[in-house]
């Protein structure tokens, strides 16, 4: 049975693709190897880079690659907040 915090994971776009697309890869892991506190890091950081000046995910909230990446960059921000307020 799938842990809760693998399940919320897959609501998190940005969370759900850096595990699968860049650390379970560099890593040589499953997604299930992980354990809740390097899942919660990796949120947090993710959502820290938001606000981080010069950084891609940044440059998307102020609009400097379109008003869609804008877009998708505040839903971004959304679900990882939510993310984070169940489970930090």
């Amino acid at each position: 049975m799938a842990r809760q915090i693998l399940k919320d994971m897959e609501k998190v776009d940005e969370l759900i693709y850096s595990f699968k697309n860049v650390l379970c890869v560099d890593d040589n892991k499953n997604l299930k190897d992980y354990n809740d506190s390097e899942i919660i890091q990796e949120a947090q950081y993710i959502y820290d880079t938001y606000k981080e000046y010069d950084h891609r995910n940044y440059l998307m909230v102020c609009g400097e690659y379109g008003k869609e990446e804008q877009k998708q960059a505040v839903k971004e921000i959304k679900q990882l907040k939510n993310f984070l307020n169940k489970w930090r």
